[in-house]
């Protein structure tokens, strides 16, 4: 998956999570901030701001990282 595409799946994810309260976006959308993180492509503070909301997204499913 290219990262153009890792990031509009995961806009669209956390979008429809965030709208709708959709629990399987949201399960979805918890790993692709910290895949998006790992890519050398992002500078300091998008991959903070992504490593966060991977955080944020497991801490609300329950999940222990």
């Amino acid at each position: 998956m290219s990262k153009r595409d890792l990031t509009t799946g995961a806009l669209a994810l956390l979008l429809r999570h965030d709208l709708t309260e959709c629990i399987q976006a949201g399960h979805q959308a918890a790993g692709l901030p910290e895949r998006l993180a790992e890519t050398a492509a992002l500078d300091r503070t998008t991959r903070k701001l992504c490593l966060r909301m991977s955080e944020r997204l497991n801490d609300a499913r329950g999940v222990e990282v």
